[in-house]
């Protein structure tokens, strides 16, 4: 398991946009300070759309 940190972008609801890091399509990764499980749903160039 790699370890990468990236930048909360927006918040809309269960949808975070998030920059700074390099995931795949339906990639689980961690969010937040508190580690919560999302899966990433949407790359658009630098962004990435995850569902937590």
């Amino acid at each position: 398991m790699s370890t990468e940190n990236g930048v909360i972008y927006r918040i809309s609801g269960p949808v975070v946009t998030a920059t700074g890091i390099a995931p795949r399509m339906y990639e689980v990764v961690r969010v937040g300070n508190e580690g919560l499980m999302g899966e990433v749903i949407e790359l658009h160039g630098e962004q990435s759309v995850i569902q937590v």
